[in-house]
């Protein structure tokens, strides 16, 4: 329940800190996402397979999470988490803003906890 409560309060936090992350700010400069990036290391590895893109490290997570906001406009709201062992799996709901208007989808998420480090993340969408 620790780790889902933790992958909880990081998608409220990145919701509410949208305008920072926008504005460039990175994520571990902000204090309601400061535990969330204090779980990564430089050999944390997300993999987003939506974009065929690997991300090893908080800079380049952080980075990431930064441009996808600045350049998309992105959101990603959970609707249901669940925790198993050191696995927590997030079933989303993203939306990007774009020139047409706002596409949503669907998103998997599934996090890896080594302890309270996240060791790995992967993302899903259809």
């Amino acid at each position: 329940m620790e780790h889902r409560l933790a992958i909880e309060l990081m998608y409220r936090a990145y919701l509410d800190a949208h305008d920072l992350l926008v504005q460039g700010s990175a994520p571990s400069e902000i204090p309601e996402l400061a535990d969330f990036s204090s779980r990564l290391d430089d050999q944390t590895v997300f993999h987003v397979r939506a974009l065929d893109l690997e991300l090893r490290g908080r800079e380049a997570i952080e980075q990431f999470l930064v441009e996808s906001r600045q350049t998309l406009g992105l959101r990603e709201s959970p609707e249901t988490i669940v925790e198993h062992g050191d696995v927590v799996v997030a079933f989303n709901h993203v939306s990007i803003a774009g020139a047409d208007g706002t596409i949503s989808f669907p998103v998997v998420t599934v996090f890896e906890f080594d302890g309270d480090r996240i060791s790995g993340c992967w993302g899903f969408s259809a």
